[in-house]
């Protein structure tokens, strides 16, 4: 990007100086040559205006696209976390009633109506 940027930056200040010597080595009167410089600075001012408009609208994009992956990524992360975060409850569960179950001496994890909870 800061390779585009150096380009477009050496690009337009050798219009810019291209222009500004053409104009002042070409032969017309000094009022029709403060003009004709007025006018071009103008359109280039407005070209300039124009393509800074373009190069920020697609940086919004870009990070509009960033800011989606991202969350899109993080709510990926979230879900899995929230699987394993129930898996392992289901199984810190089985275990606790398997150590219960041989704590109280049966096999296979009968229950008694007597078992509190």
């Amino acid at each position: 990007m800061s390779e585009r940027r150096d380009f477009a930056g050496g690009l337009l200040l050798g219009v810019l100086v291209g222009a500004a010597l053409g104009v002042l080595f070409a032969p017309a009167a000094g009022n029709e040559t403060r003009e004709r410089l007025r006018r071009e600075g103008e359109q280039l001012r407005d070209r300039a205006r124009e393509q800074a408009e373009r190069v920020t609208e697609q940086a919004r994009r870009k990070a509009d696209e960033v800011a989606s992956r991202v969350r899109s990524t993080a709510g990926d992360v979230l879900e899995r976390g929230r699987s394993v975060i129930e898996e392992r409850a289901e199984r810190l569960g089985e275990a606790y009633q398997a150590g219960r179950d041989s704590a109280f001496g049966r096999e296979g994890g009968e229950r008694r109506d007597d078992d509190a909870d």
